[in-house]
């Protein structure tokens, strides 16, 4: 009997691979972790609206954040119906296709088995992404897919730069500028690379004006809206986390760039147990992929340019300090898995380094459970809304006041039926004024946070009669006799 050859054996992992990370995110999706949220319901409500021609250049609530992950959105639902299940699909559509172009990057840029294994890691690993691919967040996943394409496009110029043809320049200017008007993450990667290429293509680097008309084709969506409000997306959102520059990098090398190799828990920050293998492991880590960009190879030079200038471009967002979620450094990911690859593309040195990887993701997902419910405001939203979907029922309660994270969820479940508004954070004053409009809006609290008791107070102190009831053991429901809004006392909807 003949001995299975080696591209057969590289085909069965591959599949063995590409099903195991399937079966991990239905795993994910199945459990706390896959929970729809109001981040997430933003988009799927964005979407609904698209479907009806109400369409925005960005994220709801904000002048940045592209929407073409909600559009992606708006077709799955006019196809399949409106679900949070076809909401999800996206992001996890999306980060395969992440994969897909990582492996067609790394076959012109090394090789098959680089490629092949490269790929594998984008899709296995780590398991703050691989959780970030069932979490529709709108505009991540699309960004990163748009930069993988227009670097792909730039590895195919630099590899035939005097028979480069005009569609492969125009190609990567509109690509830079679906992923500008998406994210200006985008950057952190165009940037090195377009400069990489214009250094290696010098000789003909005239053909780029192609380009420029491209890029402004792309970034239409961006620069009209911008145009029109004073370029407001170039005024910097306030960050949470306070810091100058050298904070940013000191904080991206201490915990942004562990959490980006999976060595560090979403929220917490905390080392993965135990901490000294994970100090060490990520010390391995960082070697390897320096290794793996100084080893003579065609790719080294732009992965190592990339990863090089990428800290010191992501220290220059005003957000870069906020690393507990892992969001800001995804972009990284293909080149640090490129990197690792082609250090490893041995078949035991592969072997070993999928053997580290997918432990490390199994207790990253192990370590993440319970940490990543968001809170309303300092307890976790349950899994479910049903039973406040019932009480609100039973009691005939269509509009409401409530915490964020349960506001625009409700919502989103119950296909607008009833219209929930939060008090901060408002990404559609249309639903506030709706809800402020009902003289009869409820106020929604979770059972025993410390918002119920200021607001029973409040009402008390304020001699403001009310019905009060609950709906299951989770949720306090007010209906004030008068008509209160959100703000009308202090510290009510923090």
């Amino acid at each position: 009997m003949s001995r299975p050859s080696p591209k057969s054996l590289t085909l069965a992992a591959v599949a063995l691979a590409a099903i195991g990370g399937l079966a991990a995110r239905l795993i994910v999706l199945r459990s706390s972790l896959g929970t729809l949220d109001s981040d997430e319901a933003v988009v799927g409500l964005m979407a609904r609206h698209f479907e009806h021609g109400h369409l925005q250049a960005f994220f709801a609530g904000q002048a940045y954040g592209g929407t073409i992950e909600a559009g992606v959105a708006a077709a799955l639902f006019a196809l399949f119906g409106s679900s949070a299940l076809a909401l999800k699909c996206v992001p996890l559509v999306l980060d395969a296709g992440a994969a897909i172009v990582t492996w067609r990057i790394g076959l012109r840029l090394a090789g098959p088995r680089t490629a092949v294994l490269a790929a594998v890691l984008m899709w296995l690993w780590p398991a703050t992404y691989l959780w970030w691919s069932i979490k529709e967040r709108g505009f991540y996943e699309a960004g990163l897919c748009l930069t993988l394409l227009g670097a792909l496009f730039v590895v195919r110029i630099a590899q035939q730069p005097q028979r480069a043809p005009w569609p492969d320049w125009a190609a990567l200017g509109l690509l830079a500028g679906l992923g500008w008007w998406q994210t200006p993450q985008v950057v952190y990667v165009i940037a090195p690379a377009a400069v990489w290429l214009l250094w290696r293509v010098r000789a003909s680097a005239w053909r780029a004006i192609a380009a420029a008309p491209a890029f402004l084709l792309g970034a239409a969506a961006w620069i009209w809206p911008n145009v029109h409000d004073g370029f407001a997306s170039l005024r910097p959102p306030p960050s949470p986390v306070k810091g100058a520059y050298m904070d940013h990098l000191v904080t991206l090398a201490h915990v942004g760039g562990p959490m980006t190799f999976g060595l560090r828990t979403p929220y917490t920050t905390l080392w993965l147990h135990p901490a000294r293998l994970s100090q060490l492991l990520y010390l391995v880590a960082v070697a390897v992929v320096a290794a793996g960009c100084a080893r003579g190879w065609r790719g080294g030079r732009l992965v190592g340019v990339v990863l090089v200038v990428l800290p010191f471009l992501h220290a220059l967002l005003p957000l870069a300090g906020t690393v507990a979620e892992g969001r800001y450094t995804l972009f990284a990911l293909p080149w640090l898995a490129l990197a690792i690859a082609h250090r490893a593309s041995h078949r035991l040195a592969a072997a070993v380094v999928l053997v580290v990887v997918v432990g490390v993701t199994v207790a990253g997902l192990a370590s993440m459970r319970g940490q990543t419910d968001p809170y309303a405001p300092d307890r976790h939203v349950p899994r479910s809304l049903a039973s406040l979907k019932e009480g609100l029922a039973a009691h005939h309660v269509r509009r409401l006041w409530a915490n964020y994270w349960v506001a625009y969820r409700l919502t989103f479940e119950t296909r607008e039926q009833m219209i929930a508004a939060p008090a901060s954070s408002d990404r559609f004053p249309q639903y506030s004024a709706v809800v402020a409009a009902d003289p009869a809006a409820a106020h929604v609290f979770m059972s025993g946070s410390h918002t119920d008791a200021i607001f029973h107070a409040a009402l008390d102190s304020h001699h403001i009669a009310y019905d009060r009831w609950t709906a299951g053991p989770d949720w306090v429901v007010y209906v004030p006799h008068a008509r209160v809004g959100p703000t009308d006392f202090d510290n009510t909807y923090p």
